[in-house]
């Protein structure tokens, strides 16, 4: 199966609930959760949902992997 945070493929996935969106539960591995991501999509639709002040951390700290979240994203 393939992590919902970094996309490769590993053995053994842990569930984990996002700290953007509420009530959303996600598959990742233990170096994406010990890292403290969030999946990129999780924190576009989370900016989207909540505003930018949301998603700050994880935008200035790049908690996310993958290319960089725009402003037209978030729109």
């Amino acid at each position: 199966m393939n992590c919902y945070s970094c996309s490769k493929q590993r053995n053994q996935l842990h569930p984990k609930k996002s700290d953007i969106i509420k009530g959303v539960t996600v598959l990742m591995c233990q170096s994406c959760i010990d890292a403290g991501f969030e999946p990129r999509w999780i924190v576009v639709l989370g900016g989207r949902q909540n505003g930018p002040v949301a998603i700050k951390d994880y935008i200035t700290k790049r908690r996310y992997i993958g290319a960089e979240i725009s402003a037209h994203e978030l729109m």
